[in-house]
């Protein structure tokens, strides 16, 4: 059994942003730590935070333009139809039969 290696999973460094980020904070300590009694390590990292700043603010321009943002609104959304339930097949559960009897007692009542 063979085992193959793709070409394309070289390992190319940090991100774009991490790096921007890691150089801002060296070079900060490193402008930092020169005002104090370690001055000859101060400016190195000084250095060394603008040479990555640079590296990776290359390596962002060279990214190119960001995709065109959107400002169109999504169209609505439908409602759903709420379902009725389903009357059974011997009709429902309540007796219709009174409600006739209950009428023709109100009528002879207003009659007599």
């Amino acid at each position: 059994m063979a085992l193959t290696v793709s070409a394309r999973s070289r390992f190319s460094g940090p991100s774009t942003d991490v790096l921007i980020k890691g150089a801002a904070i060296c070079a900060a300590v490193g402008i930092g730590a020169s005002l104090t009694e370690y001055a000859d390590l101060g400016k190195w990292l000084a250095v060394v935070g603008v040479l990555l700043m640079i590296v990776g603010l290359h390596r962002f321009g060279r990214m190119g333009p960001d995709p065109a943002i959107v400002f169109e609104l999504s169209p609505p959304r439908k409602k759903k139809k709420k379902r009725k339930p389903a009357a059974s097949a011997t009709g429902p559960a309540t007796s219709r039969e009174g409600e006739g009897e209950g009428e023709a007692k109100a009528e002879a009542e207003a009659e007599g």
